[in-house]
């Protein structure tokens, strides 16, 4: 698919990346001190009830990677251990509504929860775009 000349390209940044895991703690351990990664906070997780999260920073203090506690993935038969969940990028306010109006018009599926919107791409991927706090 194309753009046209008539479609406004988004600001559009990868906010983080995600990945699911059956051992969060040692999931956080690997990230943190051996890839180099810093730990922002493990939480209760904002939007998958009974969950929780780890919230990893770059150098910079950017939300670069987000590992969700998955137990039930700890046995060996069950796909997906390791794999990415989703990527989730962010956009303003304004060109999230715009966005969202974007895939009404084009009739194309997401959810919307908490001001993040959730759609799949062409090969499934969950992509999270959420709206980044008004300046």
């Amino acid at each position: 698919m194309s753009s046209t000349a008539s479609e406004t390209p988004l600001s559009l940044h990868l906010n983080h990346a995600s990945v699911m895991t059956a051992a969060l703690d040692e999931a956080v351990e690997f990230y943190e001190k051996l890839i180099g990664l810093e730990l922002r906070i493990v939480e209760d997780d904002p939007i998958r009830e009974g969950r929780r999260r780890a919230m990893l920073t770059d150098s910079s203090g950017n939300d670069v990677l987000e590992i969700i506690e998955m137990s039930e993935l700890a046995h060996p038969s069950v796909p997906g251990r390791g794999s990415v969940h989703h990527l989730g990028f962010s956009l303003s306010p304004s060109e999230w509504k715009a966005l969202r109006s974007r895939l009404d018009a084009a009739g194309y599926s997401y959810q919307e929860t908490m001001n993040r919107l959730f759609v799949r791409d062409a090969d499934g991927l969950v992509l999270e775009i959420e709206q980044e706090p008004s300046s």
